[in-house]
Parts: structure tokens; C-alpha cells; sequence
């Protein structure tokens, strides 16, 4: 018997038929409990939460959660190693065939956990470092740095990979480098970061955040160390998309193609699951201000997880997206279809709204480019494109710290490949000691890497649905060489140049010449759920062309066997039906441009295609 609900209603039942998301990546606050308090704490972490999921309660959300396909599970917190029975969901998850890594403070780790880690089955564990020892002490406590690095020590001789993950903001900002530097001799795979955000506990210390003209100098330091080498360094999908260093921070897909952002995966691609049942897109948005959190879709003790994914109006502000909704730079600028807004996360965090991102790199360097002007964000009609949506409260500009507001200084333009590199914060942020001398030389350039072997073998890592530029969770080792790992080549042109986006599947091949007048498909996502692609875009990029029928007498199949295992899909009800619709014949004769089913009645968006509201 469940332990939870797992009943669907019809209307969601119909909608997992023909909606293209699935809860691949997860992230899953196993506890909020804490023994540290961070000042930067996104979730002020302390004290557990009143009514957390059970055992029992939890391991049915595993069964659930792989049911419905996923694939990629972070355990975080809190620090989850508080909750005795950690393990042992990590291990069911395991068993169930997902991939299961753990993000902590690292401080509770001892040979016994080291253990318990490596019989769980976990594919790599996180470990949160600020910085040297006195950065990371007067963030998370005196002695946190030293049982830290114990405890990865610890985890390395049991034979666990680790990554090493950073929070940037301006407390850190100046000792990046040594931290790179910190993370290669502790002997960890991979240095992941990502944006610190005023959420939480970080909302208390206003010395904690960046400015946005901050951000292109940080990206440029990034993409340098980067190319240094010696660790893999990651960035979460806060940092540098559609910017000059997009291409060297997203890397080279499997494919050998680059990689290019696709906007916030929050209920697309991604899930998070709070410790007492709470489901959201992602645990990183949170509201602004207020008790009500209108990302939190509902719990798990009210409703199955299937019902909370797949019932009509879920996670509107990305399902239902449309570019009408983006204000200010966001609204005009050339990746906006393809953006989306960028980093809903941070956009919440600092905005109070969803409708612009203003800690974009691209956003920050085309604003810096056009001398005298000074941007202040649109906060009123953020605000209200965000409620129109969500029905979040409307923002009050003048509560809203001055870094998110103010965003570009009268200034001389400046050629963003030569951006200043100096890392040194201009803020009041407390002076630490840290970063003990200049960065080392760069090396030059290693030249591409080793192509990936046209036929991998049966053991081969299946890369389609890996997302290697997402926020969430930290890529185990293996997938992220097989599918991520680039050759560290920077991009000779520094400019903004828009990155063609990843093919999400075997693409067609294109003519050499396809004419002056012909489509380029190169930029059609046809897999992409905002607005509804035009029929002749459709037609010309995202349907396979009939293949002739062979010579009956060459085939392996006798003609008579092959009428009689064809399709009539004239008969099939694909739209009054979907459902009963078995899924090979569905994407034989139904799928097409009315494929999400658009909604005929509602406002937002582009005009449906006319034959699919009649």
C-alpha cells in the first residue's frame, strides 16, 4: 500500500499523454536542519521543518519519482547527513536506476559516512568551500573550514569523487583563484560555481551581494581559470549564458558541437521536492517577500507527484511563457526567444518578478557598450507581468537594494574582450585575508580535443537528455566526461555572437547550399515549448520526410505482413483521445504543431496554428 496519493485526475491523466516534460533532474531537501548557520544561507537552514516527510513517506517519493522518468537525484539540505535515514533512500533511489550525488557542509563527514556513502551507491558528493580558511570561517563559523577538509579527505580515501562547490559574492569575490587553487590540491574532480543571491538568510547582509557591473569582469575570470586547467570548472546556469564566455563555460556537447542556453528548466526538466512534501520547479525560487511561496505547486501528502507535474496550469511561468512577459533589456534583446529571461532564480531573488534578469553578462556588457546610459530596472511592470502569471504582489522599488536598481554607471564604452579582470570588490565588504599573489600564467591554447568515437559501445553513457549547463545537481564524473568535458578551447571572438543551440536529437542533414530563400533551421528548436512554430517552419525543419517505399521484393518484411502492421491514422482520435493512443503510433500520425495541444482560450502567446482550434 502507498504511503502517499498517487491518484490522477482525468484532465492530468490526458496531459501526461501529450506533454513533453518529465522530472528528469531533482533536487530534494531532505532535511532543513542544519549545524551551521551560513550568513549566505539560500535557505536559512537551521531548524528542522515541522511535519518532514517520513521514511516510508520518503521512499514512496522515489517509486514516484522514477516512475514518472527521473533520471538525475541531488540530495541537499540543510545539511541532509543530519537525517539518519539518508542513505537509505539514496540507495533505493539507486536500485530504482537513477544517478545520486549529495550536496554538504561537509563537516559531519567521518570514516563511518565516508563508508556509508560509498555502499549507498552515490555517484559523487559536494562540498561547499568558500574560500581559505579565514573566507570560509567568517561565512559558516570558526573551525567549518578545517572539519571540512577533513571530512573530503575522508570521502577521497574511501574512494568517493568529489566536487567542490562555490557561491560567489562579495565576501569571496577577491580569492576565486586560490580557491581553484584550494580545490586542485584537496584532490577534487571539479569546481562548480554559482551566484550568490539575496534569499535567505544572505537577505540580512546586503554587503554579501554583487553588483551587476560586476559580473562581466567575474565571467572573464572564470573562462581564464577555466583554461588553466587542472580541475574541470563548472558554472551554474546563473553565470555567463549568451555572453563572450558562453562557449568556453558551456563546453563542447557529445556531439562535438557547442552548447547554448535554453533558459530556466524549472518544471521543464527540473524538479524540487522540500522536506515536508513541498514540490516546486526549483528550491532556488523563492518569493521576495512575504510567508506565501507562490513557486510551491502543492505537497505530496495532498496530491501524487504525477497529479502536481502534469495538471493544467503547472508551472505557468515557464510552461506558459511567452516573450510578451519579458520587460526592460530582456524584452529587446536578440536571445529573448531562446533566453527566455535568463536565470528565473536570480530574477525572483533580486526583482521580486520574473520578467528580467539583471545580472545577465550579456545584458550588463550591451548596457556598459552605449556610453551615458543608466538603466533602472522597470520593477512596476516586472511586477505586474509576474502577477499575471502567478498572482505574485506587486514590488516596491524603493525597498529594493540599490545594486539591482542602478545597474549601469555613466561610463566610456569599453571592448568587452578587454574587460578589467581584477576581481577586487569596490563594495564595504570586510577585509579578509586570502589570496596570497597574482594568478599564475595561462597557458596557451591546447587545441581541440580528441574527437568522441563514432560508435562509443554498448556501455556508452546516453547523453540526450543531460543537461550540462543546468543549475541543479552536479553531473556524475563519467556523464560529464562523456557528455560535457571540453577541450577547454576559449572562443576567438570575444563579441556576443549568438551560440547555435544544441541539437536535442540526430539532426537531418542540411544541403551544402540550401538556396536564398530556403529556412534556416539551425536556430529552430522543434522540441522548444514557447509560442507555436509557424506551419511552414514546421514543415520545413521538424518533419521527417516521407521515406519511398522500397522495392517489395527487396524488403525483409513480406508486403502482405507490412499492410497488415501499418498505421491508419486517418482513424486515431489524436485529439479527442490522445491517451489511448499507444506512443509509437502517436508519434507516427499525431505529433505536429498542435502538439503540446496549444490553448485556444487563453491570452498569453502567439495565435495557435487555426486547424488546431477548430
Amino acid at each position: 500500500m502507498s504511503a502517499l496519493p498517487r491518484e490522477m485526475t482525468p484532465e492530468a491523466r490526458r496531459n501526461a499523454a501529450t506533454m513533453p516534460w518529465r522530472p528528469r533532474n531533482a533536487v530534494w531537501e531532505l532535511t532543513l536542519a542544519c549545524n551551521l548557520r551560513c550568513v549566505h544561507c539560500g535557505s536559512r537552514a537551521g531548524a528542522a521543518r515541522s511535519s518532514e516527510l517520513t521514511t516510508v513517506e520518503c521512499l514512496d517519493v522515489v517509486s514516484q519519482l522514477a516512475d514518472l522518468g527521473g533520471e538525475l537525484l541531488t540530495l541537499s539540505g540543510g545539511e541532509p547527513l543530519l537525517r539518519p535515514d539518508w542513505d537509505v533512500i539514496a540507495r533505493e533511489a539507486v536500485d530504482r536506476g537513477l544517478v545520486v550525488n549529495l550536496v554538504t557542509n561537509g563537516t559531519l563527514v567521518d570514516d563511518r559516512v565516508a563508508g556509508r556513502v560509498l555502499a549507498a551507491g552515490l555517484s559523487n558528493v559536494g562540498v561547499s568551500i568558500d574560500g581559505p580558511e579565514a573566507v570560509h570561517d567568517a561565512i559558516r563559523g570558526r573551525g567549518a573550514f578545517a572539519n571540512a577538509v577533513r571530512g573530503i579527505g575522508r570521502l577521497l580515501d574511501a574512494g568517493v569523487s568529489v566536487a567542490i562547490l562555490t557561491t560567489v559574492h562579495r565576501r569571496n569575490l577577491g580569492w576565486l583563484d586560490a580557491t581553484r587553487r584550494l580545490a586542485i590540491d584537496l584532490g577534487a574532480r571539479q569546481w562548480r560555481l554559482q551566484l550568490g543571491k539575496p534569499m535567505g538568510a544572505a537577505k540580512d547582509h546586503d554587503d554579501l551581494v554583487l553588483q551587476p557591473r560586476q559580473i562581466p569582469a567575474l565571467i572573464d575570470a572564470i573562462v581564464r581559470m577555466k583554461a588553466a586547467g587542472g580541475i574541470v570548472v563548472a558554472v551554474g546556469d546563473s553565470l555567463g549564458y549568451c555572453g563572450p564566455g558562453d562557449r568556453a563555460l558551456r563546453g563542447w556537447g557529445w556531439r562535438g558541437r557547442t552548447e547554448a542556453w535554453h533558459g530556466c528548466q524549472a518544471g521543464l526538466q527540473a524538479i524540487g521536492i522540500e522536506s515536508d512534501g513541498g514540490i516546486k520547479g526549483c528550491l532556488s525560487m523563492q518569493a521576495r517577500d512575504g510567508d506565501i511561496d507562490p513557486f510551491r505547486e502543492g505537497g505530496l501528502r495532498q496530491a501524487s507527484l504525477a497529479q502536481w507535474w502534469f495538471r493544467d496550469g503547472a508551472f505557468a511561468y515557464n510552461r506558459a511563457f511567452d516573450v510578451e512577459d519579458l520587460t526592460g533589456a530582456c524584452r529587446s534583446c536578440r536571445h529573448a526567444v531562446r533566453c527566455r529571461g535568463g536565470a528565473r532564480c536570480v530574477a525572483a531573488a533580486f526583482t521580486g518578478a520574473l520578467s528580467e534578469d539583471p545580472f545577465c553578462d550579456y545584458r550588463v556588457r550591451s548596457l556598459e557598450a552605449r556610453p551615458g546610459v543608466r538603466e533602472r530596472l522597470a520593477m512596476s511592470a516586472a511586477a505586474a507581468a509576474a502577477a499575471a502569471i502567478l498572482g505574485l504582489p506587486g514590488c516596491d522599488t524603493a525597498a529594493l537594494p540599490d545594486v539591482a536598481q542602478d545597474v549601469v554607471a555613466d561610463a566610456p564604452a569599453k571592448d568587452p574582450g578587454a574587460a578589467d579582470l581584477s576581481l577586487v570588490d569596490p563594495g564595504p565588504a570586510d577585509v579578509l585575508p586570502g589570496d596570497p599573489g597574482p594568478a599564475d600564467t595561462l597557458p596557451t591554447d591546447p587545441g581541440p580535443g580528441d574527437l568522441v568515437p563514432s560508435d562509443p559501445g554498448a556501455d556508452a553513457v546516453d547523453c540526450t537528455n543531460v543537461c550540462c549547463q543546468c543549475e541543479y545537481g552536479i553531473i556524475p564524473d563519467e556523464v560529464f566526461q562523456a557528455c560535457c568535458a571540453s577541450p577547454d578551447v576559449l572562443p576567438t571572438d570575444p563579441g556576443p555572437a549568438d551560440t547555435s543551440p544544441v541539437d536535442p536529437g540526430p539532426a537531418d542533414l542540411v544541403p551544402s547550399d540550401p538556396g536564398p530563400d530556403a529556412i534556416d533551421c539551425g536556430a529552430v528548436c522543434c522540441l522548444c515549448d514557447y509560442g507555436v512554430i509557424p506551419d511552414e517552419v514546421y514543415q520545413a525543419c521538424c518533419v521527417t520526410p516521407d521515406v519511398p517505399p522500397t522495392d517489395p521484393g527487396a524488403a525483409d518484411v513480406p508486403v502482405a505482413d507490412a499492410a497488415q502492421d501499418a498505421v491508419d491514422c486517418a482513424s486515431l482520435p489524436c485529439k479527442s483521445d490522445p491517451a489511448s493512443i499507444p506512443v509509437a503510433d502517436f508519434q507516427a500520425c499525431c505529433a505536429g504543431p498542435c502538439t503540446p495541444p496549444p490553448c485556444c482560450e487563453c491570452d498569453y502567446g502567439l495565435p495557435p496554428p487555426s486547424q488546431c482550434c477548430q
